[in-house]
């Protein structure tokens, strides 16, 4: 019968031994990454469009806000023109009723002028003029003297002169 051979192995033999047997696999990444390098460039390319379609929606926003803000700023600047037209309008009203008060006061101040300048020359015509009477009133004439009766034959004669 044969011989045996009644070597001792080891363990860490035994597993060299279970290493050779089993199959070597290639060095490199295992199958799954691929898949998860598609899953990843994927959500990255969804999260890319999506922000994408953020950005142009606030954009759009942006915009409409500064339409509103340019219209109430417009709106405003009208208002603004508007109460400086009114102001404007009152105060032109305001001029032409003292121009016309101005006229007015110029026309009253020619007609004084022109009163004064009359009651100068009465003045000066009334002191050319002798005074009058203490009386206001002139006193009528006195009454013709009654006729007397002629005592020299009945011959009338004119009164002599009056003695004062």
């Amino acid at each position: 019968m044969g011989q045996r051979d009644d070597t001792m192995v080891s363990i860490t033999d035994l597993d060299d031994d279970r290493s050779r047997r089993r199959p070597q696999l290639p060095a490199g990444p295992p199958p799954w990454t691929g898949w998860l390098q598609i899953g990843l460039s994927t959500m990255l390319g969804v999260l890319f469009l999506v922000m994408l379609a953020k950005t142009r929606e606030q954009n759009q926003l942006l915009r409409q806000l500064e339409e509103r803000v340019q219209g109430l700023e417009n709106s405003r600047a009208l208002d603004r023109t508007s109460v400086l037209e009114e102001q404007q309008r009152a105060m032109v009203e305001r001029l032409q009723s003292l121009e016309a008060g101005a006229k007015q006061l110029e026309a009253i101040e020619e007609q004084q002028e022109q009163w004064r300048q009359a009651l100068t020359d009465l003045q000066s015509r009334r002191q050319r003029r002798p005074a009058p009477s203490a009386d206001r009133f002139p006193s009528p004439p006195p009454p013709p003297a009654p006729p007397t009766p002629p005592s020299d034959g009945g011959v009338l004669r004119p009164p002599g002169p009056a003695s004062p």
